[in-house]
C-alpha cells in the first residue's frame, strides 16, 4: 500500500528509518527557523537563492498592487493605471522567474521553455531594477 494513503501518524512513524528521518528533520527545520529569526535568511534559502527570492518577491509585489494608496507620479508612472501597469509588468517578471525556478515544464520542451521564461524575466526585470527605490507606499 503507498505510504500516502495512510494517516499521518501512521506515515510519520513507519518505519525506523522514517521515523529517525523524520526527527532529523524536525531539528533541521527548527535550525532554519532560528537562522530566519535571529539572521534574517537560513542556509536552505542561500543553496538556492533564486527560487527563494522570486517565491517571496512575487507575493509581496501582488499585495504591494493590491494595497497600494498612491504612485510615483512620473514618466510611465505618472497615473494611477501607469503604476499598475508597471506593476504588472514586474510581476509577470517574477513569475516566469518562480516557473524557471520550479522547473514547471514537461520533459521534452523543458530546456526551450525554460530559456522563453529566463529571457522573459531579463526583459522585464529591467522595470523592476528602475522603479525599485519607488517600490513604498
Amino acid at each position: 500500500m503507498n505510504s500516502y494513503f495512510k494517516p499521518a501518524y501512521m506515515r510519520w512513524f513507519y518505519s525506523p528509518s522514517t521515523f529517525w528521518g523524520n526527527i532529523c528533520e524536525t531539528f533541521s527545520w527548527l535550525k532554519h527557523c532560528w537562522q530566519r529569526a535571529f539572521r534574517g535568511w537560513s542556509d536552505r534559502d542561500w543553496w538556492n537563492m533564486a527560487h527563494y527570492l522570486s517565491t517571496i518577491t512575487l507575493p509581496m509585489l501582488r499585495r504591494f498592487k493590491e494595497q497600494t494608496h498612491g504612485y510615483p507620479g512620473w514618466g510611465k508612472a505618472s497615473t494611477p493605471e501607469g503604476w499598475d501597469a508597471l506593476l504588472d509588468e514586474m510581476i509577470e517578471a517574477f513569475e516566469a522567474a518562480k516557473r524557471a525556478t520550479d522547473d514547471e515544464y514537461c520533459l521534452k520542451s523543458w530546456l526551450e521553455d525554460s530559456q522563453k521564461d529566463m529571457e522573459h524575466f531579463k526583459k522585464k526585470s529591467k522595470v523592476f531594477i528602475g522603479w525599485f527605490f519607488h517600490l513604498l507606499d
